[in-house]
Formats: C-alpha cells, sequence, structure tokens
C-alpha cells in the first residue's frame, strides 16, 4: 500500500506533508504534488499534515480518486523531487474549495508534442545535466546566472519567451531541481498560462 496526492491538491501545492515524510517520496510539479509508490513506505505521517485533505491511503481512496494512483505513478517520474516544505501557490486559498480540478493538471508526459505539427508556435526551455540552460536557442551557464543579479535573470527570460505561445520546460535528470522550481515559478508569476515540463533522458 502506498499514499495517494488525490484532485484536492491541484492549484494548492500544500507541502506541509513533504516536511515530515522520512524517505522524501514527494515530486512536485507546476501546480500538484505527487508521492512515488515504490519510495513510499506507507508511514502514514503526511496525511494528517494535509491542510486540505488531500492525501489519502491507495485503499481508501474514493471512487472518483482512484485514478489518482496511476496519476502519482505517471508524474512522479517526471516530476523532480522535493524534500523541504515552501509556500502554497499564490492562488492556494481560492482554489482549495473547489472539487473539480483535474482539467487544470497537464498530464502529458510523453516528451513528443503535436502543437508544431498544427501550426502552433511554442516556447523552449532546456536546463541540461551538464549545468547549460538554453532558452529558445540562447544558451546559458548555470554557473553564470548563479554569479548575476536575479532580476537580470528574469529580464533574461522576458525578453527570450514568447508569452502568447505554449513553453515546454525540458529538464534534464534532477541535478537542478531548484533552477528548474525557479523558473517554473517565475513563468506562473509572470502569468504564462501553459506551461508543461518533461522531463530528458541523461
Amino acid at each position: 500500500m502506498a499514499f495517494v496526492v488525490t484532485e484536492a491538491c491541484i492549484k494548492c501545492k500544500y507541502t506541509d506533508c513533504v516536511e515530515v515524510c522520512p524517505v522524501d517520496c514527494f515530486y512536485e510539479g507546476p501546480n500538484f504534488l505527487v508521492i512515488h509508490p515504490d519510495e513510499c513506505i506507507d508511514c502514514g505521517l503526511c496525511e494528517p499534515e494535509c491542510p486540505i485533505e488531500a492525501i489519502s491511503a491507495d485503499d481508501e481512496l474514493a471512487d472518483d480518486q482512484i485514478e489518482f494512483i496511476e496519476i502519482n505513478a505517471k508524474l512522479a517520474d517526471v516530476y523532480p523531487n522535493i524534500s523541504e516544505a515552501k509556500q502554497p501557490l499564490p492562488e492556494a486559498d481560492e482554489y482549495k474549495d473547489i472539487k473539480d480540478k483535474k482539467h487544470y493538471l497537464n498530464l502529458d508526459t510523453s516528451g513528443t508534442e503535436v502543437a508544431n505539427d498544427i501550426g502552433i508556435q511554442s516556447n523552449e526551455i532546456f536546463l541540461y545535466s551538464n549545468g547549460e540552460l538554453e532558452i529558445n536557442n540562447i544558451k546559458i551557464e548555470i554557473k553564470d546566472v548563479s554569479n548575476i543579479d536575479e532580476s537580470i535573470f528574469r529580464n533574461t527570460l522576458i525578453d527570450n519567451l514568447v508569452k502568447e505561445e505554449v513553453v515546454h520546460l525540458n529538464v534534464q535528470g534532477k541535478a537542478f531541481h531548484e533552477w528548474a522550481m525557479k523558473i517554473m515559478e517565475f513563468l506562473q508569476s509572470n502569468d504564462f498560462t501553459d506551461v508543461k515540463l518533461r522531463t530528458l533522458e541523461d
């Protein structure tokens, strides 16, 4: 048995649960957390910590939440690991009591997109395990970014992204989880509404 993050978490992402997990089996997406079923030790510490009761044992799920067993397993292989608590999403209070939220969740983990085939343009951000960051073909070294003012980095993103287009954030491995989340938070706070997170093979 494993514990499962359910639909209630979407657009909220409270991380009280992460703080108490002894095996760091939570993984973080842009607007949702998941539990890796192969890493969860069924200790149950996370369940009472969630302020919106979004975590349940997999054998105690309501019928309309059973699909989240598969969703957790699928997205845990795509999302980067999270091991420390952080602030919930800015819109958490607004969405915490909304029941139907699955449509806000991006479940496309195929690594391939059909957007360009139908004429839709996209922004491409690549975060490579060798420390290279590529924003629409503009290449930057993470070590260089770490030495510049954060506002300059944000301006670099703004100058090289088109807000009206979908953003693909492609992350290779999990070495730069902090930077992936920093970019994701920037995109959310600047109204990039269609962001797709993808994991690249090392």
